[in-house]
């Protein structure tokens, strides 16, 4: 069984006998800064001692204090932690204040006098969480939130749409909800743990695919196929009303979420992509409206850029899925919008681009390995949960998901500072599987093994 504890801070030079310990006269003495200030109420909810002890502004220092300096240092989620009669924390931000606080408050001991300092190797360490399939409760979706942040895990997707279940509430169309629903209160409560927590929390509202449970009430906005019923799932990207309809959703929750950096807007699994000959609605409309020489895929990809740049004006940046994109199988004349992210989650079909499409067109890229990094509801002979095992041993942040046709996929060094960081999801294809509480014991070392790695790679 491996050990599920954060490594020592790689630097750690210890000095002198004495032990530094939160105690009855500890005093928590921090400038003025009301995000810091949300920090410690939320870290005293965990540590009964922090709560406890006084919170002071300036002033002289006496020995037993845990003194917190801002601004101070060169990265944005790194501390140093100077250990000696007084305790001297120093960030350049928040989130770095709140990682050196974990140390110390992890610290039963005490921490022996010296010096301490780190920083995460990854930048995004994110959980994406299908929360549209099965409801979660409010309360445990928190919970996992404060799991994240003792796993220094500084992202949550919070995907809210598929198709068996839309799982907010809706007030411009309030007939697309599941049963089962959060109201917007709830998710404000959520966003601001994040925020206390210096979580990023950003939304996934998935198109034109995987809008079964939003169209159900709208059959005639579903993507026609030559012969036989629509796709439910799959929204008509030919038809302005059904285009109109999307965007009033993404205009909702762009509300909603508007302290979010990114909206992740989907883009996979819309058809199966090896077929767009079943669509002749998308072939007609290239033809006419995009060029004689476009075909379906390139309807595909204009609708694509036309909600990129929707999304993009309200101020976000924009996340989509690599299955559909750059495929090697298909001839595609319209260029994807190159200011967009990446999310780089299979390559299962050799016709799906490799990797290198995306860094050498300049894309940046977030790591979402779908063998190694997906716990999914599901029972099949291939699936087996993630393993913290080998999260902590062969798996490494650059490992992105093998290609069936040029084998193990790693991001050359030269271009390192494209991939965005890694994401750790939760699916839930057979929502009813497993209750809530399964999914958490189950999941929970996993995800632990991955905040563990994406720190210290």
């Amino acid at each position: 069984m491996v050990t599920l504890q954060f490594p020592q801070p790689r630097v750690c030079k210890k000095s002198g006998e004495g032990t530094w310990r939160l105690g009855n006269g500890t005093r928590v003495v921090l400038p003025e800064n009301e995000r810091l200030e949300r920090v410690l109420v939320r870290l005293g909810e965990e540590y009964p001692a922090l709560a406890a002890a006084e919170k002071v502004r300036g002033g002289e220092v006496r020995s037993g204090d845990l003194v917190i300096r801002l601004g101070e240092g060169e990265h944005n989620e790194g501390y140093l932690l100077q250990v000696g009669a007084v305790l001297e924390l120093s960030a350049r931000t928040e989130r770095g204040a709140l990682y050196g606080l974990r140390v110390v408050l992890e610290a039963e001991d005490g921490l022996a006098y010296g010096e301490y300092a780190d920083q995460p190797d990854v930048r995004e360490r994110g959980l994406h969480l299908d929360m549209a399939r099965k409801f979660f409760t409010k309360e445990w979706i928190m919970d996992r939130v404060r799991d994240m942040s003792r796993n220094r895990m500084n992202t949550l997707w919070l995907h809210f749409s598929e198709n068996e279940g839309f799982r907010i509430d809706c007030e411009s169309h309030p007939e697309v909800p599941s049963r089962f629903h959060h109201s917007k209160e709830d998710v404000r409560e959520i966003i601001r743990l994040c925020e206390d927590l210096c979580i990023d929390v950003n939304p996934a509202l998935d198109c034109p695919g995987h809008l079964g449970q939003a169209l159900r009430e709208y059959p005639e906005w579903q993507l026609p196929r030559g012969e036989g019923l629509p796709l439910h799932s799959a929204l008509d990207i030919t038809n302005p009303k059904a285009k109109q309809f999307l965007m009033e959703l993404i205009d909702e929750y762009a509300e909603l979420f508007a302290d979010s950096k990114v909206f992740h807007i989907g883009g996979d699994e819309f058809i199966d992509f090896r077929h767009f000959d079943q669509y002749p609605v998308m072939e007609h409309y290239a033809k006419e409206h995009l060029g004689p020489d476009c075909g379906g895929v390139d309807t595909y990809i204009d609708f694509l850029n036309q909600v990129i740049a929707h999304v993009r004006a309200k101020g976000f940046k924009v996340r989509v899925w690599n299955d559909g994109l750059y495929r090697v199988d298909l001839e595609q004349h319209i260029e994807l919008d190159r200011d967009v992210e990446i999310a780089y989650w299979t390559n299962w079909d050799k016709g799906m681009a490799p990797l290198s499409a995306f860094l050498d067109r300049g894309y940046q890229v977030t790591n979402y390995d779908w063998l190694s990094l997906y716990y999914i509801l599901l029972i099949r002979p291939d699936y087996v949960d993630p393993d913290p095992e080998k999260l902590l041993g062969a798996w490494t942040p650059e490992h992105f998901p093998d290609s069936p046709v040029c084998g193990p996929q790693t991001c050359p060094a030269e271009k390192k500072d494209q991939v965005l960081g890694c994401c750790y999801s939760i699916w839930c294809d057979w929502p009813n599987l497993q209750s809530q509480e399964e999914v958490h014991q189950r999941s929970k070392d996993s995800i632990r093994a991955f905040g563990i790695r994406c720190w210290r790679s």
